[in-house]
């Protein structure tokens, strides 16, 4: 099996990432109406819908210039805060110099999403535990980190990726909301779990489902 992920891994884990999102669109905005706006389900899946339907009538001559399209079409398309935060996810990555690569290795990966982290923490001021994207991110970042410290294969580092950022979605039931329209709620958020946390778990599990196909 090889051990990196190219330019058609990529192309098939948005389309992937697409077809979950719109699958799970009256999930998240049931998730999102407890706590949120109520409308996070059908934004992120028309604003990846809209991206997809654009990738197929172009070409791309690397990794990085995908991950830019998909990230700047989605701020572009995609309203309030969603648009940023979930477009700098894809466009730090290809902002990396590892993503010019045509074969993208487990470091590279890693270098990828930690720019990605780095870059919507700072713009969107939220750290671990405030019941935010951040708090699938971060731990699947960490996972990335501790797969190239043991040398794993990236199957099994996508896998515990995956499943890290599964356990930080999940995690949020039981956080206070201190960002967003959620932070009014204060200890009344506790019991929901974040939409955009949930929303960060299918994007990362994406990668995981295309590698395991192969």
């Amino acid at each position: 099996m090889k051990d990196y992920l190219n330019l058609e891994d990529f192309k098939k884990i948005i389309m992937l990432i697409n077809k979950i999102i719109e699958e799970n669109k009256e999930y998240l905005s049931k998730l999102d109406s407890v706590i949120g706006d109520g409308d996070h389900g059908i934004t992120i899946s028309s604003g990846f819908k809209d991206t997809v339907e654009k990738i197929k009538e172009k070409e791309f001559q690397s990794v990085s210039d995908l991950l830019k399209f998909v990230g700047n079409n989605f701020m572009s398309t995609v309203g309030g805060t969603t648009g940023p935060i979930f477009g700098y996810l894809f466009s730090e990555m290809g902002k990396a110099d590892e993503s010019k690569k045509e074969k993208i290795s487990l470091n590279d990966l890693y270098i990828m999403f930690s720019q990605s982290l780095n870059k919507i923490m700072k713009i969107g001021g939220a750290k671990r535990g405030e019941k935010t994207m951040i708090d699938a991110l971060y731990p699947a970042v960490n996972s990335l980190n501790d797969s190239v410290n043991k040398n794993i294969s990236l199957k099994d580092a996508l896998e515990q990726m995956a499943l890290s950022a599964k356990r930080g979605s999940e995690s949020t039931k039981e956080m206070v909301a201190t960002k967003g329209r959620a932070r009014y709620l204060g200890e009344r958020s506790v019991g929901f779990q974040d939409a955009g946390a949930t929303s960060t778990y299918f994007i990362i599990n994406a990668f995981f489902e295309i590698f395991n196909e192969q």
